[in-house]
């Protein structure tokens, strides 16, 4: 029976190191690309995402002031930071079975579906779905965070 229990909890375990592997090294990349656009990492800096002359291009639709860019863009980070602890604490407290996992786990889980879905919102307010690609992105990844909520959550039943 504890054969059982541990091997119905491998797909949780290894969804939620994923996602927070995954957003942590997203976290990097936009916090390098904000110390390069602050000047504090060179202009050749190679492991930046990009992301803020994205979001530069996208709120230009609506001729916004500069530090608009720097605003959401800094509110994105804060998000991702939260979002990535979150993803880290579910799945320590997964592996240690906790008495409150799956508490820990929706919540991060919803922090990270609630971020595609901002993005998404984002896209369509400022029109950035006619930039090839973003919203099919944006979209696969909160489909993505909805199945690992649901597996999550079926997984939890059958143990």
């Amino acid at each position: 029976m504890k054969t059982e229990r541990l091997t119905g909890w491998r797909i949780p375990l290894v969804l939620l190191f994923f996602w927070a592997m995954y957003l942590s090294l997203v976290l990097l990349s936009n916090t390098a690309d904000a110390l390069k656009a602050l000047g504090i990492l060179p202009p050749d800096a190679v492991f930046v995402s990009g992301n803020f002359g994205l979001i530069q291009k996208v709120v230009s639709i609506y001729h916004s002031p500069g530090w608009l860019a720097g605003l959401l863009y800094a509110g994105v980070l804060i998000w991702q930071t939260v979002g990535s602890l979150w993803l880290w604490q579910a799945f320590a407290a997964t592996i240690r079975k906790t008495p409150n996992h799956l508490t820990v786990t929706y919540n991060a889980l919803t922090m990270l579906i609630g971020l595609w879905a901002a993005f998404i919102l984002a896209d369509e307010f400022f029109l950035a779905y006619e930039l090839p690609g973003l919203s099919a992105t944006h979209f696969s990844l909160l489909i993505a965070s909805v199945a690992t909520a649901i597996a999550v959550r079926i997984m939890s039943y059958e143990l």
